[in-house]
Parts: structure tokens; sequence; C-alpha cells
């Protein structure tokens, strides 16, 4: 039997629209995977368990074995389809108990069929008149409808992450059909873009960081993260993965989520309460909250969930600081398993305290702290959701996760939904996102409340959910100005004119670059970190294993600069992609920012840009500065979109037709075509010797580019 042909999930994606990835992958990509012997279908009697990987040597235990991908598992028959491209089925009745429980697996990851587009309209309209009610209430009007130009451009920023390329914006402008818009919408949420683009929403949200220090990186975690938006795994099982999830941060994806807070546990369940619930608990950590009711007993109550659970094993991590010294000059290969020492594991005791310098009189200092949840309402302990089990302390986590993903949870749903609103609006109905304590004090207490609803009803489905915002008429008007809100709420006249991200505006610049190409370009460095995990302490003989697998496998797992060259470098990074090699230009990697290290170096143009430091969650910035602006008027990221080799310029000058060219310009860089004012003074910059790169450099230093309106 041969082995199974391994490709990665961003290929076949049970059956989700995707684009389709290089099959040959360079000699060290997964050639550990790929070139396993062959073994009698006795000795595999338990099948690889990981949903993540479609292609499987199904087996029934008796020596039959059939290679294939799953497909569908309907009223107990098994669609698989085999190499040669055939559907087979079969009872699943005739397999291994193992493969029984991964078609099972396989089915609860396959997409959910979208809701019908007469129920995101009726949803939308929902929303629509609730917001013309409060409108009405403010004694405001909903802003004009907006043009087609406006809209695609928006959106594709908002979905996608960048600005659509000219062939794109033609395409739709030139659509004469009367649901051309919702049908974009549907298109770009199910692209690869909206994949990137979702990655780095999340990124910020969850603070996604390459590198949890001294070598420890977090390659795993972050492809982990990028499959599960790709196969739109709903929001409820993606917390509820990253929550209950076991094992090391070198070779489990959503561990490491808990293990970014490992050596700080408590800071983890403040980022945590307040990312997920928009609890702003963070005060009560130290003592009482001055400014809300959480108390100090409240926040350890929440943190004893956690209490039974390790995730820094500090005697790993002094094995691996003895072998960086120990090693002759390669402290660097040393480094690489520093990862080890991240490992999520729940002990049989819950050994958290309340602190010795604990001043309340609702509890000791020093004594063991008995698990508790939350509530926002007296209420709230009769939800079905609270109804959780604290007698085992491994199981502590488990049991906090059911009650934090479940519908009935107070605040869940609403956090979310919230959340998404304000990134397609700009402003989210209750601020900040990180305080929903009560959502009375809401702009529009109703419009919360709907958003909720349709969160559950959507079942936690964020993309279908996105539908029905970028499918409301509110979301489709004319932008607004940044509102005073010292002078009462915003009322969602329209979404709010604001500055691109720098994730945004350097996708814009890319697109301009490279074409619709650096939407297939994938980076994935997990796979080749997975080959440093080692079973148990880190000595010096696992070391000299692992450095000799590395070598065998031809792996590099540097993927950065250094310190005298903090940039990206670009050569080495580029060997870790699949799908389309990105362009290597004036020194940059022309990739999506999703496909960059995370986050970038600081003197990065999308650290310059505002990108966040990870730190913190939501800390992304669009402040304006002067170095951006000399970054954008004198530069490499000028030149890459605006010189030799640029993709819109290339296709631009096969025009010979000067209002052609012009035209063509403005769709490229704006979206739009030009005014009759604007189309005669780019005729005469050109006939007074203007070329069109220092036209297009022109556009690309407008503020209309970097704004989303």
């Amino acid at each position: 039997m041969k082995p199974p042909f391994r490709l990665t999930l961003a290929a076949l994606l049970l059956a989700i629209p995707c684009w389709s990835l290089a099959a040959d992958k360079k000699k060290n990509r997964r050639k550990l995977e790929a070139a396993q012997p062959a073994t009698p279908a006795a000795e595999t009697a338990k099948p690889i368990q990981d949903p993540a990987n479609p292609w499987h040597a199904w087996s029934d235990g008796q020596g039959h074995t059939l290679e294939g991908k799953y497909k569908a598992l309907e009223y107990g028959l098994l669609t698989v389809e085999d190499k040669a491209g055939q559907m087979r089925r079969f009872p699943i009745t005739k397999l291994t108990a193992e493969d029984k429980k991964f078609a099972e697996q396989c089915k609860s990851l396959q997409p959910r069929a979208a809701l019908a587009q007469d129920v995101i309209h009726k949803a939308a309209a929902r929303l629509d008149e609730t917001i013309l009610a409060g409108l009405k209430r403010g004694n405001q009007t909903p802003n004009a409808p907006a043009n087609d130009e406006t809209f695609a451009r928006r959106l594709y920023l908002d979905v996608v992450g960048r600005i659509p390329t000219r062939e794109e914006i033609t395409t739709f402008l030139a659509d004469k059909a009367t649901d051309k818009r919702a049908k974009l919408v549907d298109e770009l949420l199910n692209s690869p873009g909206y994949t990137m683009q979702m990655f780095n929403y999340l990124a910020d949200m969850l603070r996604v960081k390459d590198d949890y220090g001294k070598g420890a990186k977090a390659f795993v975690f972050e492809d982990w993260l990028k499959d599960m938006v790709a196969i739109n795994r709903p929001w409820d099982a993606l917390v509820n993965d990253m929550l209950t999830a076991d094992g090391k941060l070198v070779e489990t994806g959503p561990a490491g989520f808990l293990l970014r807070d490992a050596q700080m546990p408590l800071d983890g369940v403040s980022n945590l309460m307040t990312t997920f619930l928009g609890a702003n608990v963070s005060c009560a950590q130290c003592h009482d909250h001055p400014l809300a009711e959480w108390k100090q007993k409240d926040f350890y109550q929440i943190a004893a969930f956690f209490g039974a659970t390790d995730g820094f094993h500090e005697d790993v991590a002094k094995d691996v600081k003895r072998l960086a010294k120990s090693m002759d000059g390669n402290k660097a290969m040393a480094q690489m398993l520093a990862s080890n020492a991240y490992d999520l594991v729940d002990m049989q005791q819950n050994k958290l305290s309340f602190p010795k310098d604990y001043k309340y009189d609702n509890a000791k200092p020093g004594e063991k702290v008995t698990p508790a949840l939350i509530t926002w309402t007296e209420k709230d302990k009769l939800s079905p959701a609270y109804k959780v089990d604290i007698k085992k302390p491994s199981e502590l986590r488990n049991e906090f996760s059911k009650w934090m993903t479940s519908p009935e949870n107070p605040r869940f749903a609403t956090a979310i939904a919230n959340r998404l609103w304000k990134k397609a609006f700009g402003l989210a109905v209750q601020e900040p996102v990180s305080d929903l304590d009560d959502p009375k004090t809401a702009s529009n207490p109703e419009l919360l409340a709907h958003l909720t609803t349709y969160m559950k009803q959507a079942k936690f489905d964020l993309r279908e959910f996105q539908r029905i915002i970028f499918n409301t008429a509110a979301y489709q008007r004319q932008a607004s100005a940044t509102p005073d809100l010292s002078k009462g709420h915003f009322l969602f006249a329209g979404p709010l004119v604001r500055r691109m991200s720098a994730e945004q505006a350097w996708d814009s610049i890319m697109t301009l670059a490279s074409g619709k190409e650096i939407d297939h370009s994938i980076l994935r460095r997990g796979d080749e970190l997975k080959l440093t995990a080692i079973d148990g302490r880190v000595t010096a003989a696992a070391a000299k294993e692992v450095q000799a697998k590395l070598a065998k496998e031809g792996v590099t797992l540097k993927g950065g600069g250094n310190k005298k060259n903090p940039q990206i470098n670009a050569r080495v990074l580029s060997q870790f992609y699949d799908g389309v090699r990105p362009q290597e230009r004036d020194g940059l990697l022309l990739a999506r920012a999703s496909e960059l290290p995370q986050p970038a170096p600081e003197s990065h143009f999308l650290r310059l840009f505002g990108q966040s430091d990870r730190l913190v969650s939501d800390t992304n910035a669009s402040d304006g500065s002067v170095p951006q602006v000399m970054s954008l008027m004198n530069g490499p990221v000028q030149q890459v979109a605006t010189g030799n080799g640029s993709s819109a310029l290339t296709e631009i000058d096969k025009l010979s037709n000067p209002p052609a060219k012009i035209e063509a310009l403005y769709l490229s860089f704006l979206g739009r075509r030009p005014t009759a004012e604007e189309q005669q003074r780019m005729t005469a910059a050109l006939t007074d010797g203007l070329a069109t790169a220092d036209c297009a450099w022109a556009l690309l230093n407008t503020r209309e580019f970097l704004f989303v309106r």
C-alpha cells in the first residue's frame, strides 16, 4: 500500500471554494509525512486523526484499504473520492472504529449550507429598520446610497483586505444584474483573500505573535488559525478548541492561544475575558474594580478554572538553556528547541490560591480558590450555561469553555457580533468593545440585541453573519465623517470614513505591485517546526537527533532578520510558501500581511502604519505621521507600486490611448473613473511630458487612496 498523499488543508479545504496550491513542493516540504514506509493494514488500525488532512487510508481492519478524500457522510453511507477522481460509497459500519470516528470528525468540520439569500435580506432589512428608528429618535437622517464604485472598493477592503484590481472593478461595474452587490458579497466572502483578511483581524484580537520568547515560535498556532478561518470553523467551536486544547506549542495548533500567556496565566485569564466576553475585569486582578462591580474575588474564582493547568515547564526551559551553553557554536540550534518548554497539560489538583496580601473580608489570604462563574444579572445563574461541574480539577477548563461558548452565555454572542459590526462600520454599537458590562449603554441597544440574535441564528458562522451586515442598506450608504461622541451617540447613518489599516494599505500596494497573484501565496512554517518536537526532557542526545533530522530534510527554520538587519529576510522566508512563490523586489517580499512575520519588524512599513505589536489586544492604530508620508513618496514601497515591474503599470502601459490610460490609472488606484476635470488635468500632464508612472505616483500619494470611504 502506498502512503497517503498529504496535501495542506489550504489546498483542499473539504469542498470549500479555494485556490489550488502547487503540488511539486520543495524537497524538504513535508517529506517526512510523504516518505513513511508502507505498513500492513493490521498495523495501521488507528488512522491519523487529523480532519485537517482530507487524504486518508480508509481501512476495514481486514487488510482492505482505500486511499481517498472524505466527501460526505449521510444516512450511514460514507462517500470518498479516490486518487483517480472516482467517487466510492460504502456503509460506515464496514470501517474500523478509528476510521468511523475520523469520518465523524470530517463531517463536523464540513461547511454547513449557507443561509438562503432571502433569509439574509430579511435579517438585513430588520437591522435597517432598527437603525432608521434610532436615527429618527435622534432627529437624524440616513446618508444617501453609495454608488457602485464606492461600494465595491469599500467591500473589497473590508472583506478581502485590499483594493480591487482594475479588472475586478471593471467587471463589477459592467454587470447589469440587479443583485450584483449581493453576489459580490458572496464571492468575496468565499475567496482566499477573505481568509487572509480575517487572519489579520483575529491576529490583532488574539495577540498572535511569532515569538513567545527565547526562540519559542508559534508557527503551528498561526498555521492552524489560518486553516480554521479557511474552513469557516464556527466561532464558538474555534474558541472552544483554543480553551480546551492540550499539547505542545510545537505540535498542537490551538494550544498556542493559552500558551501565549503560559508564564503569566492570570494575565491570560484577564485577556480572554476581555476578548471573548467584553468583561473588563483587568483591574480586579489586583483589587476590587473602582468603576465597575467586579471584585477581586470574582477574578480569582474565574481564574481558578485554569488553576490546574500548567503551560510553561521551567525544567524543560532550563534544559534548553544548559544545552545552548554546551553546544559548540550552535546556540541557534538549541534555541530552536525552546518551544518544547510550552506544553499545555491539566493536573489533578487546582493550585490557585488568593494572594498573600488579599485584603478583603470575603476570603482569606493564601486560601485555596473555589472556581465560580461571574454573572451580570441576578437571573444569569438560571441559564443552562451555568450548569457546570467543578469537582474534577483536570476538567475545569472544559467546563469553563462550555459556559463561555454557550449560546446562552449572556455576553459571548454579543461580544463577537459587536466586534464584527465595528469591523464593517468603523465604530461598534457599544464602545469600547472590551466593555459590555451594561448593554443598555449602547448607542442603539435594540440593534445590539438584534445582532446578538442573528449571531446565534447563524450558529456563530462569522461568514454568514457578515453576509447580513454587508447586505444592509446602512452599510451600502455613503460614509460619514468621524463623529464627536462627546455630543452624543453615532447612530449609523452610514459607515465611517476611516484610514486603511496598516494591513489594508500594505496589501493594496502589493495588489498594485503583483495583482491578484498575492492572494495565492500562503506562508506555512509550522510543518517544519514540528520536526523539532522532543518527547520528555531536552537532552543533548535528543537535540542531536533533531539536528540530524533537520539536516537530512534540508530544513532551515530562520524566518526573519537580525538585530543588525531587522527587515524581513525575503530570500530565507520565501522558501516557506505554498502555492505561488512571492516575488522579491527592491528588498521587499511581495506577500500579503497575513503571510509575513507576525508582527512585522519595527522598521517595516506595516509597523510604520500602525500594525499592532501584539502585546495587547486591538492595539492597531491609524494615526498619521510624517514617516508614513515619506515612505509613500520616496521608498521601496512606492517603487514596487509605481515603478518597473508593477503589475498595474505594466497593464496600463499596454494601452496606447491616453484617455484609456488615465481611466485605467484611476480604476487601478482609486477604484473609480476620473471626473471630466481630472481627465482633462491628467491629459495635460501627460502632454507636458509626465510619464504614466509619475501620474501613478501622484494617485498613490492622494489622501483618497489611503482612506476607506
